[in-house]
This record gives C-alpha cells, structure tokens and sequence, in this order.
C-alpha cells in the first residue's frame, strides 16, 4: 500500500510536462498528424478543404491520444523506478516524415516523433540495486511505451466487434504502426534503449509487437491474436537464446 501512495505522489509532483516537452509534442502532433491525413484532403485528385480539414482534426485527436498512451507509460514506469522521464522531440525523424508523405503522397506512414532521457531521482532510488543509471531499467521504460500502443489497438480491436466506424480503424492501424516504430533499434527511439538496456528484452519485445501488429491488422479474433503473439514472442526468445545468446554467455 506504501508504494502506491509513493508513486501516486511522484506522478502529482513530477508527472507534468514541462513547457519544453509541451512545445515539442504539438509539434510532433501537428506533424505526425498531417503525414496521415495526408492522402484525406479531397477524394482522388479533387481538393477538398472542409474534409481534409475534417480528417486533419480526426487525425490530432488519434495522434494526441496515442502519444499519450505512449508517454503516460513511461513516465509512471519511469517513477516507479526512481526516474523522471522527459520527452524529446526528433526533428529529423518529423522532417523524414514529412518529407515521405510528399514523396508517397500519403501512402506511406513513417511515425518517429522522438525518444526521451531519464533524470536520476536520487531520493527516490533508496533501496534500488545502484544510484547511477540503470539500463536494464531503461530498457523497461522504454518498453512501456510500445507495449501501451499495443494495449490500445487491443482496447480499440475490441470494440471494433461491437462497432464499424473507419475511425476506430485508424487507431488500431496507427497504434500498431507507432509501436512496431518504435522498437527500431536506431537512437533515439525506444527500441534503441531497449536493445542496448537488455538483449534478451528486446528479442522477446520486439516479436511480441511485431507479432501483436501482424495479428491484429488481420481480420482474427483478439484473444486468438494476443495469445499467438505471447507465444510467438516466447518461441523466438527461446531460439535467440539458444542460437545467440547462450554463446556470448559462454565466452
């Protein structure tokens, strides 16, 4: 009971993005935003202003939603764990995006608005394996955030049962994509930290997510899906173990 009202008071003190981190979420908003609604401005080649502009607010509420998710996961991981987290904005990556959804016209999604630093709560740490910073504990964060998108295409894949509506599908499809581009194991994204906090972490992550998007994209029930990506995940931890890992532990 002690620990959950520890972190119920560290997300009231530290929970709250800074004016920083605000600037550049909407900015990673409005970009991210833009790239998938690109394609929805008009129908064929005709403009449309009123419906792209339609389209274009469907699109910040999804983003702002997932990223959200996303962020929310690993901040309250973070203070779990004795860290604050902080958002960082990827221009480079928005720019990439931005610069591909032209090129494509909008067919292709490239969702990698940024990555984040941890700042060491030394007060909050008492009674952890070590002061400094851990990067197995980084690579937990890290993970929170693409396994929250993966949650929320299950969440949303659910009511898609009881529901038919093209918005319900584009947060699934947004979801899914957001978390398989974020285990890219390319700084700053989260499947760099991943990957370097823990190996093994990130074989059985990455083809759990991987898994999950594959499933869920495809027209099969949730429960069907979410078990075969549990099991897909395990069977691939275990041959990597077994064909990789082991051999390192060896040498």
């Amino acid at each position: 009971m002690g620990e959950i009202v520890d972190l119920a008071d560290k997300i009231k003190r530290y929970y709250k993005f800074t004016p920083s981190e605000l600037k550049g979420l909407i900015i990673a908003i409005l970009v991210t935003s833009f790239v998938i609604s690109f394609k929805e401005w008009g129908v064929g080649s005709v403009f449309d202003f009123k419906a792209g502009l339609f389209n274009f607010f469907n699109a910040i509420l999804i983003v702002a939603l997932s990223f959200l998710v996303h962020l929310s996961a690993q901040r309250v991981w973070a203070l779990a764990t004795g860290y604050r987290h902080e958002f960082q904005m990827w221009g480079i990556g928005l720019g990439i995006a931005l610069i591909l959804a032209f090129v494509t016209n909008g067919r292709a999604w490239l969702i990698i608005p940024g990555g984040f630093i941890v700042h060491h709560l030394a007060g909050h740490r008492l009674g952890w394996f070590r002061y400094g910073i851990n990067y197995w504990a980084l690579g937990l964060i890290a993970f929170a955030g693409p396994l929250a998108n993966i949650l929320l295409a299950i969440v949303f894949k659910s009511l898609s049962g009881f529901v038919s509506n093209a918005l319900i599908q584009k947060v699934i499809i947004f979801n899914i994509m957001y978390a398989v581009f974020s285990m890219v194991p390319i700084p700053p994204l989260d499947g760099s930290k991943v990957y370097f906090g823990a190996r093994m972490l990130y074989a059985f992550g990455a083809s759990g997510i991987v898994a999950a998007a594959v499933l869920l994209y495809a027209d099969i029930a949730v429960w069907v899906a979410v078990l075969a990506s549990f099991i897909i995940a395990v069977i691939l931890w275990l041959l990597y173990y077994i064909f990789f890992e082991s051999g390192y532990w060896s040498t």
